[in-house]
């Protein structure tokens, strides 16, 4: 049996479609959750190391914002879907961004504030120190040819690590691609744990 932790991306939620659809697609002995997490890093980080420990996740699966945080988990088997790395740079600040799916808390809009920007950008700073072999064994980046949010994070990938994965699509993989491109990516980093 196999747990795995989806973190999704900034606007997202527990009931993110790429975890529905990541979840539809995997074979029995996976199981896969997905809380919902917070533009405050520290609040997330916190979220993330609790599911860690209290479910024994075994691979990180991180979109967008939610891949810039599981790049942070040195060592950990991992899978950083179109995420942003150096990710601050594309922010702006704004007020009551509504979220784009139902939240198991109730939330409805997240505010991005210029201090939590900044915090960013300090994480960003030691974005890629500590990587050691495992940690390029067991990282796999997997990016849509055709994401325009997240271009610049699959040069930024493959100059620090291994495996980089080319797939369709876009910033939002569809659940075809989901299926056919990285479901079987989880099941290769899943075969070698």
């Amino acid at each position: 049996m196999k747990s795995i932790l989806f973190i999704h991306g900034m606007a997202e939620g527990t009931h993110s479609l790429l975890a529905k659809n990541i979840r539809k697609h995997l074979p029995e002995g996976y199981t896969l959750y997905s809380p919902d997490l917070y533009i405050d890093p520290s609040k997330s980080f916190e979220k993330i190391d609790q599911y860690i420990k209290e479910y024994n996740i075994d691979i990180l699966i991180g979109h967008s914002l939610g891949g810039f945080m599981a790049q942070k988990y040195r060592e950990m088997p991992k899978i950083l879907l179109n995420p942003s790395l150096g990710m601050s740079y594309g922010f702006l600040c704004r007020f009551n961004m509504p979220y784009k799916n139902m939240r198991e808390d109730g939330l409805k809009t997240f505010r991005f504030t210029t201090s939590q920007c900044y915090e960013y950008k300090v994480m960003e700073k030691t974005e890629f120190d500590g990587i050691t072999e495992r940690e390029l064994d067991v990282t796999i980046g997997v990016f849509g040819k055709r994401d325009i949010l997240t271009r610049l994070s699959a040069h930024r990938f493959k100059k620090h690590y291994r495996h980089r994965c080319m797939i369709p699509g876009t910033h939002f993989p569809t659940e075809e691609i989901i299926r056919d491109y990285v479901v079987p990516e989880i099941l290769k980093l899943g075969s070698r744990i």
